[in-house]
């Protein structure tokens, strides 16, 4: 069987108490009759009834009196029949089979259902008129109820009074303190949890607010009783899939718990708090939701902090990438001669170790050439370091423009310059160098005339190492210095070439 809401019934028992004293009140006679008044304007009927026939009796016009009864008769519900009767007791005028109607008994005479009023004529009675009533209580059962005045007010009031208090009760119960349900004992219980905690009704209404709660949301715990939930400014952040309700609205409508539900809320002073709240839904004794009872765990200094950090680890990273960037730089200018961006010795002589003994053990080619600038010294002497500056970096442009892709070029000390030739004989490497010779040696090469020595050597003729085998390419070069100069030699050729 279905129960009824609390609310419900308190409006039903209002209404019971109410109908109640209305009939007590009746019982006693509190209450205006029914009867009496109805007994009243029949008399006063009849009376003026006896007024108009009056004049028509003193002119002896029976006429019009039984004009005047018929009219009273068919205009009157409760007329049954109408008559005028002389005083001698002869019936002269009948409406409505009056004869039958008219039995009065000697104790009913003048009362509610037979009224008689005397008519005179010269002072004289004349005679009188006779009206019969509707029994105060006739159509029986239900009819009869229904034309109760009393019965009428009470279903009245019972219909009107039991919304009026229905809705009356559920505003007072709004305003009502409910803290005043909550043992002190749960309500300090509760004060000292470091979660925010809020109980709701089926409605949403805030039943109970901890202290916790009241001090994240800026507000005075008393101010949230009574006040729906929603009513504060919520807010659900965007998320993929369908628009959610709030955490307890979907506790209640659902009956399921409601987990881990990130929601935002903007307080008096302007801070925006985050919140992962939590609802249970409180059930009945018919496992319906009645209410919720929910969590809030402010996370926002933990949101903040792990904000923080991730900009502290993007400004890392970032610094890391820039450090990396830097030290390649650093590796690249360690590596490169600043001046004419070829390999510096170092990192030639660190690249073709490796490539020399992959050579040497393969039985492949490698070759190298030295350059050295002629009378370098008379060009800074005579026309500047910086003109100076410029015909190296003129020289180092046209080795890399005459080279292969896979040769390497390194300013090896001043104006000497080293080149590698890889799978290269000496015959070609001599070629490559005598070509080299001529395009420094070309007119306009230079703002100023400049010329270079060469020296040529091939890992055929026996090095053990890369360094000899510079040795042996630089022996060369100091033999085309010896033989004049400008000139590229070879290190099998030169004590010729030197002599």
């Amino acid at each position: 069987m279905r129960r009824f809401s609390p609310l419900i019934r308190v409006s039903l028992g209002l209404v019971t108490v109410t109908c109640s004293i209305l009939v007590t009140l009746d019982l006693m006679g509190l209450l205006p009759s029914q009867k009496d008044g109805i007994f009243d304007s029949r008399i006063l009927l009849c009376e003026k009834l006896a007024v108009q026939a009056a004049p028509a009796i003193e002119r002896n016009d029976l006429a019009s009196v039984r004009t005047a009864l018929q009219l009273v008769v068919k205009q009157n519900e409760d007329v049954l029949s109408a008559g005028l009767r002389s005083s001698d007791g002869r019936l002269l005028v009948a409406i409505e089979d009056h004869r039958e109607q008219w039995i009065p008994d000697r104790d009913q005479r003048s009362g509610a259902m037979y009224v008689e009023v005397p008519l005179f004529k010269r002072m004289k009675r004349w005679g009188t008129i006779e009206i019969r009533f509707r029994d105060l209580g006739a159509g029986g059962g239900l009819l009869s109820l229904a034309r109760d005045p009393l019965l009428r007010t009470i279903a009245l009031v019972a219909i009107l009074g039991f919304f009026s208090y229905l809705m009356y009760m559920r505003r007072t119960l709004r305003h009502l303190d409910p803290s005043a349900v909550i043992p002190s004992r749960v309500q300090g219980a509760l004060d000292v949890m470091t979660e925010g905690v809020m109980l709701v009704d089926h409605t949403g209404c805030i039943v109970l607010a901890n202290a916790m709660l009241a001090e994240r949301l800026e507000r005075e715990a008393a101010a949230l009783l009574g006040n729906l939930a929603s009513a504060l400014p919520w807010k659900i952040p965007a998320a993929p899939g369908p628009s959610r309700k709030l955490p307890w609205l979907e506790t209640i409508d659902t009956g399921d718990k409601t987990t881990g539900m990130r929601v935002l809320l903007k307080t008096p002073s302007g801070v925006t708090r985050s919140f992962m709240v939590n609802a249970a839904p409180v059930l009945d004794g018919r496992e319906k939701p009645i209410g919720a009872i929910v969590t809030f765990n402010d996370v926002s200094d933990l949101e903040r902090k792990t904000m923080e950090l991730e900009q502290a680890l993007v400004m890392l990273e970032k610094s890391q990438e820039e450090i990396r960037l830097h030290n390649e730089e650093l590796q690249v200018l360690a590596r490169r001669d600043p001046l004419t961006d070829v390999a510096n010795r170092r990192a030639f002589m660190e690249i073709h170790e490796i490539l020399f003994e992959g050579a040497r053990r393969g039985g492949r080619p490698l070759s190298c050439i030295m350059v050295d600038i002629d009378h370098f010294k008379l060009v800074n002497d005579n026309h500047g370091h910086q003109m100076g500056d410029q015909v190296i970096i003129a020289v180092a442009g046209a080795l890399k423009s005459t080279v292969r892709g896979s040769d390497a070029v390194c300013r090896y000390g001043g104006e000497e310059f080293c080149i590698a030739l890889t799978d290269a004989p000496i015959d070609g490497a001599t070629v490559v160098a005598e070509r080299i010779r001529e395009k420094i040696e070309a007119p306009g090469f230079a703002d100023v005339p400049v010329t270079a020595s060469l020296g040529v050597t091939s890992i055929a003729f026996g090095a053990d190492t890369l360094l000899e085998l510079i040795n042996q390419a630089d022996q060369a070069l100091y033999a085309s210095k010896e033989g004049g100069r400008n000139r590229v030699t070879r290190w099998d050729q030169r004590d010729a070439a030197a002599g």
